[in-house]
């Protein structure tokens, strides 16, 4: 039975729930910057009023806690997710390449507009210390899984880590074609070993599917 129509009267719109608020604030932080996440301009841009926001957070802080659990959901889970799943420290450290490029599994503007903002805010900068910290624990635990002591582990998955940051930051102006042509080097200077052919040449040519690895299924999908 199709619902009925009512024609004399407006439509009623959809109320607004915490995950709209939060869109429209990760949307102004990529956007503007942590500074123009405020409660008046949210409401603005989503149409709803200061009293919708009032009844799903608390304050201010707590949407911006929220904005910061976002983050982790989105980019964390992801790192950890590819390393702890890797069959070998070739996929792995692919793998680690291609998350930070594939924009389905991993938000590099969000992870971009939080660094930003830790640099403004002590509270933001304490939670994406401890999150760094928490990244390069997972990718040390790769090199340790295969056969690195564990202080060459932590080293290793520091250059590792610091250096894709880096380039995150940068955003240099650099062809994926560019990167690839250097994969083999990139990947001896970060772990001191030799890419293997095989591994190598199926992340050329399809590189994206080493950052879509299931949980479930392992590292089969990265093949």
């Amino acid at each position: 039975m199709h619902m009925l129509e009512i024609l004399t009267e407006t439509a009623s719109k959809p109320r607004l729930g915490r995950a709209d608020w939060l869109r429209a604030a990760i949307l102004c932080l990529m956007k503007e910057g942590i500074d123009a996440v405020q409660i008046t301009r949210l409401a603005t841009s989503i149409g709803a009023s200061r009293g919708s926001f009032y009844w799903h957070f608390k304050s201010r802080q707590e949407l911006l806690d929220g904005l910061l659990d976002e983050w982790f959901a989105v980019n964390g889970k992801r790192i950890k997710q590819v390393l702890e799943h890797a069959g070998s420290l070739d996929r792995g450290v692919l793998s680690f390449f291609a998350v930070w490029t594939n924009s389905d599994n991993f938000n590099s503007p969000l992870e971009q507009a939080v660094r930003d903002w830790a640099r403004l805010d002590g509270r933001g900068l304490k939670v994406v210390r401890n999150e760094d910290a928490n990244r390069i624990a997972v990718i040390a635990a790769l090199f340790e899984r295969f056969d690195y002591l564990p202080q060459e582990a932590v080293v290793r998955a520091r250059v590792l880590y610091f250096a894709q940051v880096g380039y995150l930051a940068m955003n240099p102006e650099e062809a994926m074609e560019e990167r690839m042509l250097m994969l083999d080097d990139y990947f001896f200077a970060f772990t001191g070993k030799v890419l293997d052919p095989t591994v190598g040449s199926s992340f050329r040519h399809n590189w994206i599917a080493f950052s879509k690895i299931s949980p479930s299924k392992g590292d089969s999908d990265a093949s």
